[in-house]
């Protein structure tokens, strides 16, 4: 039994030492690609992961490589249903490809970017506790510009979280989504930038991104965007969504301090 033990141990440890090793090759893959943004991996503290939910161990946050003085904006992106199964590896170089390393790559402007993982769809109340920790830890974040964008589950864990703490961000772009309900609070988002982006073919997420739109405007929000990408499908229309700078360009102009 001890031997069985011992070798399940050995197994184990040779597949989590090979794993991690790919991760890392990955990485510094991504990042000698790279000339603006500098990835890391963050690992949540094993004292925070039971507040955290469903969200994985391992997020994603990247830096300017050149040297900056002062207060940095945040963007917080959060991926869709398929990052729920693929593994860390898989995500973070989707991310470099289509997500939000690549449009803060893209973008070149001096900010920071987190990118948490996770195994089933987005919590605002477990998104909070991260935020809360990830603003406690680094300093140089200016918590008058934080911006969340998110396509397809993104999408609605965007705007799930700004029904619930519309007053956190600065600027958002909820994304490739549906469900929008009728009792919507729209009036606690009247003065919160909204930026809608959708694949004009992307089936009933065009009506609810344009529903969407249509309701801010209507209750009196003057800093509302609705772009439908034409003839992208969904996955074409998460592509378009993160190689938008203009909606980078366009949400770096609004701090919750105005």
């Amino acid at each position: 039994m001890k031997k069985l033990i011992f070798t399940l141990f050995t197994l184990f440890t040779l597949i989590s030492f090979s794993q991690n090793s790919s991760i890392e090759e990955a990485l510094a893959d991504i990042n000698s690609t790279f000339k603006n943004m500098e990835v890391k991996l963050l690992n949540w503290p094993k004292s925070l992961l039971p507040k955290l939910g469903k969200l994985k161990d391992t997020a994603f946050i990247a830096f300017p490589k050149k040297k900056t003085e002062g207060k940095l904006p945040l963007l917080i992106s959060l991926h869709g249903g398929g990052g729920k199964v693929w593994t860390i590896e898989e995500q973070l170089k989707r991310s470099a490809k289509v997500k939000g390393l690549s449009i803060a790559e893209l973008a070149g402007k001096d900010l920071i970017v987190l990118e948490p993982n996770s195994f089933a769809k987005w919590d605002p109340k477990t998104l909070n506790i991260m935020l809360d920790y990830i603003l406690e830890t680094y300093t140089q974040i200016d918590q008058d510009r934080i911006y969340l964008m998110g396509h397809s589950m993104g999408g609605l864990g965007t705007w799930d979280w700004i029904q619930q703490s519309p007053e956190r961000f600065a600027a958002v772009a909820p994304c490739g989504f549906r469900g929008i309900s009728d009792d919507a609070n729209i009036e606690k988002l009247v003065t919160l930038p909204v930026y809608g982006m959708v694949g004009g073919e992307d089936g009933k997420n065009v009506a609810s991104v344009e529903k969407m739109a249509s309701l801010l405007k209507a209750a009196g929000n003057k800093n509302v965007q609705f772009v439908a990408f034409s003839g992208a499908n969904h996955a074409q229309g998460n592509k378009k969504v993160f190689s938008n700078v203009e909606w980078i360009n366009w949400m770096l102009n609004f701090s919750t301090n105005q």
